[in-house]
Parts: C-alpha cells; structure tokens; sequence
C-alpha cells in the first residue's frame, strides 16, 4: 500500500513539474478547463488577492462582440498597427481594406505595401512604458522589430546565438515557482485561504501584496509601477525636459523611417495608466502625454483620447490594469474614424 501511494504521489508530482516547464502547455490545459485560469479574474486579484476586487464577469468585460465589427470597410485604405496588452483585439475589428497587427517588441511582419492605396500605421504605447519604449532602444523595437517592408527595408538579421548558461533554467526556469503555484493553489478552496490572508493583511497593516498598490479610497487596484513614484516609469516620476525631448525626436525618427518605407502617414496614441484615471492626484503628476502631444518639435500627428477616457474610470477593470471592452470600444472607434477620413 504505501508503495503505491509513493507511485501515485511521484506520478502526480511528475506531471505537476511537467506542466509547470511549459507556459503554452498549461495555457492549453487551462482553456480545456482542466486547470483553474490563474488570470480569470484579473490579473491585479491575481496578485493582490483583495475580494473586493474579484471581477467575476471578467471575460464578458474584456470580450468584443460581433457586433463591434465595423459594417462596412474601407476601399482604398490599408490599415498596420502596432500595439501593446490594450491592443489584443483580431484585426477583423478594424475598418480598413486590409488590417495588419504586430504585438509590440514581440513580433515581426513582413508585409508588402500596395501603392494602388493608402497605407497608415497607427502605433499604441501604455504611458507606463513610453520610457521603455521610446527611449535608446527604440531602433530594436520599430526598426528591427515591427513591419519590414518588402522592397523597401531590410527583414531583421538573425541575433548570434547567445551562450546558455543552463538550458533548463533559460528555457524554463525563470518563472517555474510562480507557475506550480498557479497550478497547485489556484483552486476556489486555496483563493478563499488567499482572500483571508491579503484581508487581514489591508485591515491589519493597510498593505497590499508585491506587485499591486491600492488606491487611498480602496476603490481602485494599480499595478506597483504605475503608482509608486519613486519607479522611473510612473507617472508621477519626475521627468526631465530632456527625457521628453528625446522621446519627441525618437517619434519623429519612427515617422520618418516609415514614410520612407512607403506608408502615407504615421500616428502614435498614449492610454493612460489605470492609475492617472483613477487617482491622478494621489502624488504630483508629471504630465508626460501632454508634455509629448505639445512639444513644439513634434512633426508626428497624435491620436489623442486621454481626454476622454480619464473622464472614465469605469472602463478600467475592476481587478485588472487594463480597459474594459469601452475602452477598447473607444480605441476602434477612433482608429476606424481615421481610416474613414482617409477613404475620403
């Protein structure tokens, strides 16, 4: 008998640390259903374990409809975007003639343009990472990285192959903790435990769990390098003239690599952070979006919506960073409004 229990408990154990090594393969099993989605209720429950801030309808929330589809598309207006997370939604959201999408930093396209029609980029950037991703390695990300064009810029030469420390490690081993313990403590049963601990911690301490920060009214959930402004990519970190100056030019640089390639027009669009809709005054805010729009040296037209959406905290998710399908509503909204003014 207790040879069996050990058998069956390695068997488990086995398959626990197999699961663990793969982020697609737990992936996979979690949308069988298999595994409990660590993600399901927001990623900032996830870290904070706050039930206050448990979004149960989550996956309604952040899910488009059919119905957001555009009825009628363009005929003369090609549309390529380049995005981040507030970005995920299929091209087929979009109202040009053809629609093209890269995850920003992450993938490459190569794509040929057709001169018969117009060809806009739009590009999208979290203000919590314009620091990160306009700054020295911009070239990396937009150049090397993004939409190569066929005939006019050079697809990406292959990287030299770094030297692997440890295969398993650089393959697997960076995130593999947190993973089994998704995977073993992320069941109803092990969350109420969790939601005990994050409540006595808040009424005790009035302290969060690492990685979120929650507003002074305990109303909102921020990640930790949005709202600590003592973080670089804050927004209530202090930045410099010439930080924005060097964004400014970085952008203009950007434009003018892809006019060159052959698109008519290139546009940048800031979200703002949950947390300067939400709580904007909870320290000095460094207005880095409207320091950009307007620069006097800024030759790259702007997508401007944070007007409008920081006159909406409601469509922020509840345990989440990200906006909900409103604010994604509003995205395509004015995307698809630009590609309408170009048909005409």
């Amino acid at each position: 008998m207790n040879s069996l229990v050990r058998y069956v408990a390695l068997f488990v154990s086995g398959i626990i640390f197999v699961i663990s090594l793969s982020p697609v393969l737990q992936r996979k099993i979690a949308a069988k259903g298999w595994i409990p989605d660590q993600y399901r209720f927001g990623d900032l429950y996830n870290t904070s374990n706050l039930r206050k801030f448990k979004e149960l309808d989550y996956k309604k929330n952040a899910t488009l409809l059919p119905s957001d589809k555009p009825k009628v598309k363009s005929q003369n207006v090609d549309l390529y975007t380049i995005g981040d997370s507030f970005t995920p939604m299929d091209t087929s959201f979009y109202a040009g003639r053809k629609n093209f999408h890269i995850w920003l930093g992450a993938y490459i396209d190569t794509v040929k343009l057709d001169t018969s029609k117009k060809s806009i980029l739009v590009i999208e950037v979290i203000e919590r990472t314009i620091q990160e991703r306009l700054r020295s390695d911009y070239k990396a990300l937009y150049f090397d990285k993004g939409f190569q064009i066929e005939g006019k810029l050079r697809p990406k030469a292959p990287e030299e192959a770094a030297e692997e420390p440890s295969f398993w490690w650089d393959k697997f081993g960076d995130q593999i903790n947190q993973r089994i313990e998704f995977l073993l403590f992320n069941y109803d049963p092990f969350l109420k435990l969790k939601e005990l601990k994050s409540k006595i911690m808040l009424s005790w301490f009035d302290r969060t769990h690492t990685g979120a920060i929650i507003s002074r009214n305990h109303e909102y959930l921020f990640y930790n390098i949005e709202a600590d402004r003592k973080n670089g990519l804050s927004p209530f970190y202090n930045i410099s003239p010439g930080s924005v100056d060097t964004i400014v030019n970085n952008m203009n640089n950007i434009r003018d690599y892809y006019k060159g390639a052959g698109f008519d027009e290139v546009y940048f669009c800031f979200v703002p952070n949950k947390v300067t809709v939400c709580e904007n005054d909870r320290f000095p805010y460094n207005n880095q979006i409207s320091r950009i729009e307007t620069h006097p040296k800024l030759r790259t037209p702007i997508l401007s919506i944070q007007d409008t959406i920081r006159s909406h905290p409601e469509w922020y998710h509840l345990g989440d960073g990200h906006w909900t399908i409103k604010g994604q509503r509003y995205w395509l909204k004015t995307v698809n409004q630009l590609v309408r003014e170009w048909e005409d």
